[in-house]
């Protein structure tokens, strides 16, 4: 496994005590932001494999590492997991039963058959967002002193969303968070949810195609509305999506005391601990 520092500062027990720690599990390893009580990262590392292996061997290195630098043992503060692949849908507020949340899922994705369903609300809308949890995670929360949740890639890609200026929420824009092989979309106008959509990719050409298929499916101005980018995206995503789109921005997202050009790339895990 390769490990890519950001940053990495002394852990004191002050941060023990009162900092905030996002644990992001993806297709291809993790990440782990650890953060003190004022949201200063204290810090940022990814954990890479050259091939994706199962969540379970994530969950059991993410585990040695936190037990090696003593959080297991430690940590008071809130943490917050995220899980890329759990299946999820949105479900309006007024036609949500919990007594049937399991059924929204059955026609999303194929299950684990040890995994259970939570339910998380949609800020600033009145939607539920039901999604699917793998024994596994709760398992892995239970090892925490402190306050911990599980939160659905969904949840962490509105709340980006709304650090957008509101003017774009009525107008229309298209939010894109890519990682190596997935990508997350969401497309809001008039401030209301025109699709989301978030899936497994191969490769950069499938993220360009589908991008342009489901945004000029869903009547996307391709020369006026502005597409917002984060994730890890290379060179060629930005330039072949650029000969279709004629306003590509990055998204306004500032992560205190990282580098300008290594912020893309954790954004959604940045946010974690900041979203509700």
């Amino acid at each position: 496994m390769q490990v890519h520092s950001v940053i990495s500062n002394t852990i004191s027990g002050d941060i023990l005590k009162k900092g905030h720690l996002s644990v992001r599990f993806m297709v291809d390893g993790f990440s782990l932001l650890l953060e003190d009580q004022s949201f200063r990262p204290v810090i940022l590392n990814r954990f890479q494999e050259k091939q994706a292996l199962s969540l379970r061997t994530y969950v059991a290195e993410c585990s040695e590492w936190l037990d090696r630098h003593t959080i297991f043992e430690g940590f008071e503060g809130e943490t917050t997991i995220v899980y890329d692949k759990s299946a999820s849908c949105l479900v309006p507020e007024k036609l949500f039963d919990p007594n049937q949340a399991d059924a929204y899922l059955d026609p999303v994705d194929a299950r684990d058959p040890d995994s259970f369903t939570m339910k998380h609300p949609l800020k600033g809308r009145k939607t539920m967002i039901v999604f699917d949890v793998a024994a596994i995670l709760q398992s892995f929360t239970e090892k925490f002193k402190g306050k911990t949740r599980i939160l659905p890639y969904t949840n962490l890609l509105y709340s980006v969303a709304d650090q957008i200026n509101a003017s774009d929420h009525q107008r229309g824009f298209a939010l894109l968070e890519i990682q190596n092989y997935t990508m997350g979309i969401l497309y809001i106008k008039e401030d209301r949810t025109v699709i989301t959509n978030h899936m497994t990719v191969k490769n950069q050409d499938e993220v360009v195609y589908h991008t342009l298929n489901i945004l000029s499916k869903k009547g996307f101005n391709r020369s006026k509305s502005p597409l917002f980018i984060c994730g890890r995206m290379g060179d060629d995503i930005h330039e072949t999506l650029s000969k279709y789109i004629g306003n590509i921005q990055p998204v306004p997202y500032l992560i205190p005391d990282i580098p300008k050009e290594a912020i893309a790339e954790h954004v959604l895990l940045s946010e974690a601990s900041h979203c509700d």
